[in-house]
């Protein structure tokens, strides 16, 4: 019998939280020897465990994992399920589940593990059997701008659960429940949450909360308006939603110069013609209204709408997902661009979320290239960047607990400040292909201050409550102020943290992890 260890929670807020995500198949296999059988790559739990000092190093304290159910021949990245009780054999066992979570947590790492509860796989035995009928949706296909057709139409076809029905949503309930209980996860990232009846997720969280009331649930809501995804978060008991609006804004104002004209419509209508089919409908609109050319502004309109969610502070920011292309092929293979939207990343309120390979410099389109086998040190400088960035949001406390204040927006530069009473930090974002010079202006109650430049060192100073900035080309600061560590062991000079200097000094005996 397989022993069912209690869930070890973690006392880290996820505030204090940087996750990665992990597409399982795509990620690490440990033998080359013998190539598994296309469109399966060979990536393995075995193999994930093999990485967790890689990504201890980098500086990740959360793992989200891609569904490791017994999948359907084709069903490579976990979300067509057959078994929902089983570990499929490609990825390994439930023991091998079981270890990848201790070894997690003996490292300090919480894990995520990705539920599907909307649908089952095309071959899933209940889907053919006459018995489950009414345990599915039938026939019904998806108008993507009516609500009730979202929540009982059938997802690119796929058999879907009726939750609506007591039994349904008791079953996948318990099935849930069941890989708690014999995993030790700290949370689910959940699948598919718009496609599913609102009923269903009160019931789905409140018993989950019942039993293990730290259980963290994180939900994919992909549609990019405040309002829609924050009544998740707001009415249904879903901790946190990924923060769709904001990965948006980045991959709309960071992938040109702000010189730049929007791209015509023959441009877009050619784009959305070759890849449509493998398009999000949230990104499908995105892109047939993205006429105008960019403008840093529309950071600041995305922060006024920050009362739509009970707690921001919560929300799931990221920039790449395994839905969507990849940021560096929207901003035509430019690492800049990238650093800028690292940058931002981790300077903004939230947890934010890595998908595997954006350290690398990983490039892809929708049509299944996003999804390729993880190259590791494919790009030591950029990888470098991207830790230094963490170390920096890991150490200074404004990053983790501070309020977010825009500060700055016009076409070309963003600025904002997370301040905590304790530290101040600021985030300025150049989008323009020249330099610029620009005055920074604080409340006249805010002291005045010698501000770190956590790039370069460089110490400048705020008079009268004003700050003059040289900004590089296509660049990304981050200056800060009055700053303290935020976890033991870290208390680094702040130029150690600096992104890209391909130097981690530490005091003797802090740890570089």
């Amino acid at each position: 019998m397989v022993p069912e260890p209690k869930p070890l929670h973690l006392p880290r807020p996820w505030t204090d939280d940087v996750v990665y995500m992990v597409l399982l198949d795509r990620f690490h296999r440990l033998s080359h020897a013998q190539e598994p059988k296309a469109p399966w790559h060979g990536g393995s739990l075995a193999g994930l465990r093999a990485k967790l000092d890689y990504l201890c190093g980098l500086g990740v304290t959360a793992l989200w994992v891609s569904p490791v159910f017994k999948n359907q021949d084709d069903g490579f990245h976990g979300y067509w399920p057959v078994d929902f009780f089983s570990v499929d054999p490609r990825f390994g066992t439930l023991e091998d589940l079981q270890g990848l979570v201790k070894d997690c947590h003996a490292r300090g790492v919480k894990v995520l593990l990705d539920m599907v509860v909307n649908h089952a796989g095309y071959e899933h035995p209940m889907a053919k059997d006459p018995a489950k009928k009414d345990w599915f949706h039938r026939g019904q296909a998806i108008r993507w701008v009516d609500q009730g057709s979202l929540e009982r139409g059938s997802l690119h076809g796929l058999p879907d659960f009726a939750q609506e029905k007591p039994e349904v949503a008791a079953w996948l309930t318990d099935m849930a429940l069941w890989w708690i209980e014999r995993t030790g996860v700290d949370g689910f990232r959940l699948d598919a949450v718009k496609h599913v009846p609102a009923s269903f997720w009160k019931r789905f969280s409140g018993e989950i909360a019942a039993r293990h009331r730290d259980f963290f649930l994180v939900g994919e809501v992909f549609r990019g308006v405040p309002r829609y995804i924050g009544r998740y978060q707001r009415e249904d008991g879903i901790h946190s939603v990924l923060d769709v609006p904001f990965a948006d804004t980045v991959r709309s104002a960071l992938a040109r110069d702000s010189e730049e004209p929007g791209p015509s419509l023959w441009e877009r209508l050619k784009e959305l013609r070759g890849e449509y089919r493998t398009m999000l409908f949230n990104e499908i609109l995105r892109k047939v209204f993205a006429r105008r050319p960019t403008d840093m502004r529309w950071f600041h309109l995305l922060l006024e709408s920050e009362d739509a969610y009970v707690h921001p502070e919560l929300l799931a920011p990221f920039i790449d997902n395994h839905d969507l292309s990849r940021f560096i092929s929207e901003a035509g293979g430019s690492k800049e661009r990238l650093k800028m939207a690292l940058a931002v990343l981790m300077c903004w309120r939230g947890i934010p979320i890595i998908t595997y390979g954006t350290e690398a410099g990983m490039s892809g389109r929708t049509e299944g290239s996003n999804r390729s086998p993880m190259v590791f040190g494919a790009d030591p400088e950029l990888e470098e960047h991207l830790r230094g960035l963490i170390k920096l949001r890991r150490a200074v406390s404004a990053f983790t607990r501070g309020r977010l204040i825009s500060v700055l927006a016009d076409r070309q530069v963003f600025a904002f400040m997370r301040d905590d009473h304790e530290t101040r930090a600021l985030c300025i974002l150049n989008n323009s292909r020249e330099p610029v010079e620009r005055v920074l202006e604080f409340p006249a109650a805010a002291k005045p201050a010698v501000w770190l430049d956590a790039f370069t060192g460089e110490r400048v100073v705020e008079r009268h409550g004003k700050l003059a900035l040289k900004l590089p080309a296509r660049s990304a600061r981050i200056l800060v102020v009055g700053w303290r560590v935020a976890a033991p062991g870290s208390a680094e000079r702040l130029s150690a943290f600096r992104p890209g200097s391909g130097k981690r000094r530490t005091r003797q005996g802090a740890s570089p992890a």
